[in-house]
C-alpha cells in the first residue's frame, strides 16, 4: 500500500513539541479514515493539517524587530541586540544602518537550558551546607 501520508507535510523545525505532537495523530487518525474507506474525509482533513503547517511555517519565517522580539521572549530589547551582534541570533537586516530584523523560529536560540525538577532533598542539603559555613 503506497504511503498515505498527505504530500508535503513536512514539519518544519522549530515547531513546539506540543504542535508536532498534535500533527502526528491527526495524521494517525486520518490513516485510519482512509482505512475504514472514508476517503474524502482523510483528504480534506490531510488538506487542513497541510495549511497548518504552512501556517506554523509562516510564523516561524516572519521577520519581526527587536521590539517584537523583545516583547514575545519577554527578554530586553538589548538582550536581543546583543544577541544578533554576538551572532547567537542572525540578523535579517537589508542594510547595516537599518532596524534588526529577525526571524521569528530563530528566537528558539535564546531559550535557556531546561532545568531539572525540584529535587527538594539536594535543596534541603544545600541549605544545611550553606548553615554550616556561617
Amino acid at each position: 500500500m503506497p504511503d498515505a501520508r498527505p504530500v508535503g507535510l513536512d514539519l518544519p523545525e522549530g515547531i513546539p513539541p506540543w504542535l508536532v505532537a498534535f500533527v502526528l495523530e491527526a495524521l494517525r487518525e486520518t490513516d485510519t479514515l482512509r482505512d475504514n474507506g472514508a476517503e474524502q474525509a482523510a483528504a480534506a482533513r490531510a488538506a487542513l493539517l497541510r495549511k497548518l503547517v504552512a501556517a506554523a511555517q509562516a510564523h516561524l519565517n516572519a521577520e519581526i524587530d527587536a521590539g517584537e522580539a523583545a516583547q514575545e521572549t519577554g527578554r530586553c530589547e538589548e538582550t536581543i541586540r546583543r544577541a544578533v551582534r554576538d551572532g547567537t541570533i542572525p540578523d535579517r537586516r537589508a542594510s547595516p544602518r537599518g532596524r534588526h530584523k529577525i526571524r521569528r523560529g530563530d528566537l528558539r536560540k535564546l531559550a535557556s537550558p531546561p532545568t531539572g525538577p525540584y529535587d527538594p532533598d539536594a535543596d534541603a542539603q544545600d541549605i544545611a551546607r550553606l548553615r554550616r559555613k556561617l
